[in-house]
């Protein structure tokens, strides 16, 4: 094996393409140890350095981890999420992933400043809340805390979800709200409580993604606002960026 020195492309970043194919073709699985750096460096005929700058990217990036003492290792793949308006249950299905929903909480309560000011909401500032556990193929991935108008949305009924996973087609289907455009703000966050991390199956100082979103319906009404907690070592975030013009 061996990189191509005569590509305009820098040796590190080859060498890192190169360990990507081999894990999307299966030559090392997850969880599997990688050769080590020294092994690397033989294989491919460059430097150390450049086996090291490769493998850090890799890591960085969530594509393997590194366990002291042991080694490089193949890390679990990541589910990318794009940006673009749609429910996490299709968001889910369209990735092949099976899909469970545990609700956790469903309540009426009084709406604080922060869910006010995003629902808009005036002289009624009462909101269903529907906290809701995600699970992946068997897996916990994401908490997700929906607010909804109660003016809005008149006799909420739990039961609904007997019939889908999917809030949007609820709303849809049971009230002829249909999401027009969304708002949604990305933070960086470690989960520091032990109830949610034992929801999540995760440590504590897990890293995660805080996700807010508004939904807009086509008269310009939000009428959801969810906070989602999205496990950081399962998720990544892809962005396709374009010039204008």
């Amino acid at each position: 094996m061996a990189v191509n020195r005569r590509k305009p492309l820098p040796l590190y970043y080859q060498l890192k393409n190169e360990l990507l194919e081999d894990i999307k073709k299966g030559v090392y699985r997850e969880n599997e140890k990688i050769p080590s750096e020294n092994e690397l460096q033989k294989l491919y005929n460059v430097s150390l350095i450049t086996v090291r700058k490769a493998l850090s990217d890799l890591v960085q990036e969530g594509i393997l981890y590194r366990i002291q003492g042991k080694g490089t290792f193949v890390a679990k793949p990541k589910i990318q999420r794009f940006l673009s308006l749609q429910s996490f249950t299709e968001e889910m299905k369209q990735k092949g992933i099976e899909l469970e929903t545990k609700i956790l909480k469903f309540l009426k309560e009084y709406a604080d400043n922060e869910i006010g000011e995003a629902l808009n909401l005036d002289s009624d500032k009462n909101v269903w809340v529907i906290e809701r556990l995600r699970i992946g193929n068997g897996e916990p991935i994401a908490i997700q805390k929906s607010y909804l108008p109660c003016y809005l949305f008149k006799n909420f009924n739990l039961e609904y979800f007997k019939n889908s996973n999917s809030l949007y087609e609820i709303i849809k289907t049971k009230y002829d709200i249909v999401p027009y455009r969304a708002e949604e703000i990305y933070y960086s966050k470690n989960i520091n409580d032990k109830n949610i991390a034992e929801q999540l199956s995760v440590g504590l100082k897990t890293a995660a993604f805080l996700v807010k979103r508004i939904t807009f319906n086509q008269e310009g009404i939000p009428f959801e606002f969810t906070v989602s907690l999205l496990r950081g070592d399962i998720y990544s975030i892809r962005v396709n960026l374009k010039t204008e013009g």
